[in-house]
This record gives structure tokens, sequence and C-alpha cells, in this order.
């Protein structure tokens, strides 16, 4: 139905995937140059008709995984398949939209079908299929990098002091070792398209929005290289001009100032950062490629001098983006102490409902940080859990009542 009524969605983003431009990762944009290549003028419904089924998919197998896990109720399976087949529908219908959601929801849901597996059985087929999903989302949408990390911290915990016995530790290497084949894989991808041998560079610019926000004019005397100098005089003059700057204005809170930035923050640091810094290193000399990762390192440079010099402000203004994420101060708290809570009862316990209820509050928690900290809190970056709080109502629901039985 949503093939049929609604066409391909082409947004600003979509263009930089088509001609996978320096600074977008390889997982999209090879998708995109390869269906161009072999449907070329059906690309926009043969794109969209794989993202469908693909992420149609990808719900059936946590949706089959997940409710067999927890011995959903049939109306709880309901409502947690309502909320995995939300985003095919508005606002974000990933399905239809030409970016990187649509592979990246998909192999998402997969990861977390196969972890959960895994760390429930320990079968080897699950994690190699674990890694595999990983490294394709990881190469499709960066924030997710950390997820390694949290599987072999929840593994470790369960297994304990079998962690040094043969198979588990070879397992736990691994994990220990895919961020870094992520890493090299990105590195290469650039050197072979664009010859030179980086990470994809717009990490550093995302993080330059908050930072330049709540910066000052006088930071200019701590940023060392004369690029860098440069760089941060013109932008800080464009931004302050236009009224993008926390000091541009008193406001009654940091709520307030929070929802000035997050209405400014593609003005801030994609066409003033990105597009101001890019210009700076062409007039240099640099090609169109070397300016981008120009601006991506002297961004690095500027961010960590910022943050140092105004972090009592950028703490802040991170705090109030998180809680915007979460919809209420009361919804991050809650999260936050279901984390603690699970992770404290993961170390004693061997109850699945505990492991499940830590691993889902973990992968809500750390993306939510990362979000924060690199861009603002959107519906686009965070949709992917939203089925996860679900769950962990479910779990709480079945651990309260579990515990008056006992």
């Amino acid at each position: 139905m949503i093939l049929i009524f609604h066409d391909a969605i082409y947004t600003p983003d979509t263009g930089s995937y088509l001609n996978a431009q320096i600074y977008r990762t390889p997982g999209y944009s090879l998708f995109a140059k390869l269906f161009t290549f072999i449907f070329q003028d059906y690309f926009n419904v043969f794109t969209v008709g794989f993202q469908l089924l693909f992420g149609l998919f990808a719900v059936h197998v946590v949706l089959t995984r997940i409710s067999k896990l927890l011995q959903l109720h049939i109306i709880s399976e309901f409502v947690f398949l309502a909320l995995l087949i939300f985003p095919f529908f508005g606002p974000l219908y990933i399905a239809n939209n030409i970016c990187s959601e649509g592979l990246s929801y998909p192999l998402y849901l997969l990861f977390i079908a196969f972890s959960t597996d895994f760390l429930t059985n320990y079968h080897i087929k699950s994690f190699r299929l674990l890694l595999i999903t990983f490294i394709l989302l990881a190469l499709t949408r960066g924030q997710f990098i950390v997820l390694p990390i949290i599987i072999l911290v929840i593994y470790i915990i369960k297994i304990k002091t079998l962690a040094l016995k043969r198979p588990h530790l070879r397992n736990i290497i691994l994990l220990l070792l895919i961020p870094v084949v992520i890493t090299l894989m990105d590195r290469t991808y650039h050197k072979l398209k664009d010859n030179l041998f980086v990470t994809t560079p717009f990490t550093n610019i995302c993080m330059s929005g908050a930072a330049f926000y709540v910066s000052d004019a006088s930071d200019i005397q701590y940023i060392k290289d004369e690029d860098d100098k440069n760089i941060f005089k013109d932008c800080y003059g464009f931004i302050e001009e236009n009224n993008w700057l926390l000091s541009s204005k008193e406001r009654n809170s940091y709520k307030d100032y929070y929802n000035h930035f997050h209405n400014n923050l593609g003005k801030i640091c994609n066409y003033t950062v990105h597009d101001r810094g890019t210009e700076y290193y062409l007039n240099r000399g640099y090609s169109i490629r070397e300016a981008r990762v120009g601006i991506e390192d002297t961004s690095g440079n500027i961010v960590k001098v910022l943050i140092k010099n105004n972090f009592n402000k950028w703490i802040k203004l991170y705090y109030n983006n998180l809680i915007h994420g979460f919809k209420s101060e009361l919804l991050l708290f809650f999260m936050i102490l279901v984390f603690i809570y699970s992770g404290i009862r993961f170390f004693v316990s061997n109850n699945k409902f505990i492991l499940y209820l830590f691993l889902f509050s973990s992968l809500i928690l750390s993306n939510a940080l990362i979000v924060a900290l690199a861009s603002h809190s959107i519906m686009r970056y965070l949709f992917y859990n939203y089925s996860l709080f679900f769950l962990i109502f479910i779990i709480l629901l079945k651990l309260i009542k579990h515990g008056k039985k006992t």
C-alpha cells in the first residue's frame, strides 16, 4: 500500500548519496550506485520496492524472535508490530525516502534479533549474522559504531569466568576488533573512490554546531593553527551576524536556548562551518575532496577548544538536547534508572528478562547520548529504538508479576 500511494521521496540529503559525496558513508552510496546502474530509469520504483520488502522482512524476523523470547501476549505482539512498522508511514516514510534509513532501520532490527538470540543461546550462526549485519549497519550509519561494545560488555558479564575459554575468547576478540575493521573498510573505500585514506568526514562538522553556538569571539586566542583561526573568525562572524549564537539574546531558560539552537543547527554546521570552511580550502588550491577533509579536521581542532572554554554552557545545552530526545526529563531519568537497576541485577542474576532489560536500555541510552553529542535530537536519528521502550515496559510488568508470585 505504501509503495502504491507514495512515490520515491527526495530530500536535501538524497543528492549527496546518489553522487557518493566524500562526506557520506559507503553503505547507502554504494547501494544507490548499484541500483542506478542496474535499474537506470526504473531506479525509484525498484529502490522503494527493495527498501519496503527488506524492511518488512526485518520486521518479521525481529517480531518473531522477540515475541518468542519474551513470550509476548497476542495483544502485546500487535502493539509491538505497530511500533515496528510506524517508520514506514509519515512523517518518516523510510521505505520511500531515498536516504540511508531505508537500509539502516532493517539492518538495526536484524542486529537486535541476532544479538538477543546470541546472548540467550550462544548460537554461532546468530553471532556470525550479528557481525555481518553490524558491518553493513555501521557502514550505512556511523551513529551505531558502539553497538559491539554494548554486546561485548553484556556477553562478558553473562559468561563471567568462562571468558577465557576458547570459543568465548574468540567471540570477545572479534567483538573488540570489529570497530577497527569498520574503520579500515571505511578508509579503504575512500582511498579507492577519493584517493584519500580517511574516515568519512562529517562527525566533527556535526559537533561544531553546539560548540559554535556556545562560543565567544575571545575563543580565537586559544586556537593555534592559522587556518583554524581564519575559519573560526569567518564562521563566528557570520553566525553572530545572523543571531545564531547563544549570546545573541537573553532567554528565560536553557530549554529556550536549546529550542533556538535546535531550529538553527543546520544553518550553523551545514551552511556555515561546512560550506564556508570548504570554500576557504578551495580558495587555497585544495581539491573539493581535500577541502571536505580539511574542514573536518579544522572542525575537530576548533570543537575541542570551544567545548573546553565554554563547557558549562555546552553541557547544559547537551543535557537539554537529551531531554528533548526523550520528550521529558522524567522519561530520561526513568530510562537511566532502568539501566542502572538492570545492570546491577544482571551482575548477580541469570534471568533472561534482566538481560533484555539491560540490553534494550543500553541501546536506547547509547544512541540518545551519541545523537545529542553530534547533532540535535530529532526523530530521524532516534526512531530506531521507539519499539524498545514498549518492550522495556512489558519486561518490567513481567518482573513485577514474577516478583509477586515469588
